[in-house]
């Protein structure tokens, strides 16, 4: 049974030859058949079929798929957020840069009025203060905050008047 199995397999390993036959009829057209034509001059043209490809890469090159599935999803976030910069610039509107919003430009009178008001307002509404400082976080008490409050009204008052350009 082994050596049946063997030679089967030993000849269908072989290549595969197939005949193929041209001839051209009387109106001068070329023709190619399995078989010859009967009556007519043919020429046998040996034919070997392409061997067989051999099996692509491994389907479970799961490693690889994933490193291309990575690539894909990183140049789909640049180009969308790239998109989305060119839309936001064509809209008049700069994209939002951190850095941006803290520069050493000076303030023009009216918006220093108006953000003393706007502290002014925080500070009376809340009922706990904290700053912040290179050691973290420090709550003010209550007498303190109302102090704060009090000398950020005179300063306010100084700059801004009678509250002319505080809004």
């Amino acid at each position: 049974m082994k050596i049946i199995l063997s030679l089967i397999l030993a000849l269908a390993a072989l290549p595969v030859h197939a005949q193929l036959y041209k001839w051209t009829d009387a109106n001068g057209k070329v023709h190619y058949a399995d078989r010859p034509q009967d009556g007519v001059k043919s020429n046998e043209i040996a034919v070997q079929r392409a061997a067989a490809k051999p099996a692509s890469a491994p389907a479970n090159n799961w490693q690889q798929r994933e490193l291309e599935s990575r690539e894909r999803r990183l140049q789909r976030e640049t180009a969308n957020q790239e998109a989305a910069d060119t839309a936001a610039r064509n809209a008049g509107k700069t994209p939002y840069n951190p850095s941006q919003n803290r520069n050493n430009k000076a303030m023009s009178d009216d918006e220093v009025c108006k953000r003393d008001a706007q502290q002014i307002e925080f500070s009376e509404k809340v009922p706990r203060l904290a700053f912040g400082g290179a050691n973290g976080s420090v709550t003010v008490s209550e007498e303190e905050r109302q102090a704060i409050v009090r000398q950020r009204k005179e300063n306010h008052a100084l700059l801004c008047g009678s509250g002319q350009r505080t809004r």
